[in-house]
């Protein structure tokens, strides 16, 4: 495995996800620096409760850009690509971690997951707080991807 920085993000109701993360992200892959490794994105529905989750695996399949702005502003694509997370997939969390994280969010409440390898991720972390979240976890792992981290996904909060 390799050294990577996990860095873990939450969101309270009202906060201004507005596509300064989807541009962050979409930086990354772009420069390849520092390198996203992994990335995950759980939401309570403010309105119904209901657990919204996108992670990269899944996004890049779908046009990481196109799919981070159909989640964001479709509620009907915003379901389907939570399934298609939810399902399992090569590198993909398990759907119990993420289902757990989702159980730790109050409606309204949202929290990213970033795996990042050689360098900060400084224009992340930046949007993190420009949109209204804090970082309340950050540190070095052996990880490739975030399900070799579940367990310490499921322990944040």
């Amino acid at each position: 495995m390799a050294a990577a920085q996990l860095s873990f993000a939450s969101f309270p109701p009202g906060a201004r996800l507005e596509g300064g993360i989807a541009g962050a992200i979409e930086r990354m892959q772009a420069t390849g620096e520092p390198r996203l490794l992994d990335a995950l994105f759980v939401a309570c529905d403010p309105e119904s409760g209901e657990l919204a989750a996108l992670d990269l695996a899944t996004g890049v399949r779908h046009g990481t850009i196109i799919a981070l702005l159909e989640f964001r502003l479709a509620p009907g694509e915003r379901r389907r690509l939570t399934q298609r997370t939810l399902a399992e997939h090569a590198g993909g969390v398990r759907a119990a971690v993420i289902e757990a994280i989702g159980d730790r969010l109050a409606a309204g409440e949202a929290a990213l997951a970033a795996l990042v390898a050689g360098g900060e991720p400084r224009d992340l972390l930046d949007a993190v707080a420009s949109s209204g979240g804090r970082v309340v976890v950050r540190e070095h792992v052996d990880a490739v991807r975030l399900a070799d981290v579940a367990e310490r996904l499921v322990g944040v909060g």
